[in-house]
């Protein structure tokens, strides 16, 4: 079904949020898997129309969450995601804890063409934030749909 979405749905210009939220919980459902009892997700979810939306812009920050923060701790990982679509307004927020490593990181490819998408597709239209205390990172994402 993930590889389904990936070539044929998310080839097009937009998806509807419901299949960007199924691809998601996909994704979750498999890593689930893979770290068994190791991470807490938690995934809320809000939407009052079925937007239409560019597909894959939050799978980046999903993949993160994983990648720079479950993969990183070996007990009491998690994953928290809220994701609302109301009023012609969609946002995403997704929180997780990391181990700090004592180098400092650069910003990721994801993270640069997930900026580069949103400036090309919503242009003065997003606003995204990145936090980073301690051994928490918090990444939000609100898009305008109404140009």
């Amino acid at each position: 079904e993930m590889m389904r979405f990936t070539i044929y749905k998310a080839s097009k210009d937009v998806v509807s949020i419901q299949d960007e939220v199924n691809y998601l919980k996909k994704y979750i459902e498999l890593h689930t898997l893979r770290y068994k009892e190791r991470i807490s997700i938690q995934f809320k979810e809000n939407i009052d129309s079925d937007y239409k939306i560019a597909p894959l812009l939050f799978i980046v920050l999903l993949e993160n969450a994983f990648k720079h923060g479950a993969e990183s701790l070996t007990k009491n990982a998690y994953i928290n995601i809220t994701l609302e679509a109301i009023n012609s307004q969609i946002r995403f927020k997704i929180e997780n804890n990391f181990r700090p490593l004592k180098t400092k990181k650069e910003i990721g490819i994801g993270i640069s063409n997930l900026k580069q998408r949103l400036s090309l597709i919503y242009p003065k239209r997003y606003e995204f934030m990145i936090d980073s205390k301690e051994e928490v990172y918090v990444a939000n994402l609100k898009i305008n749909l109404n140009g």
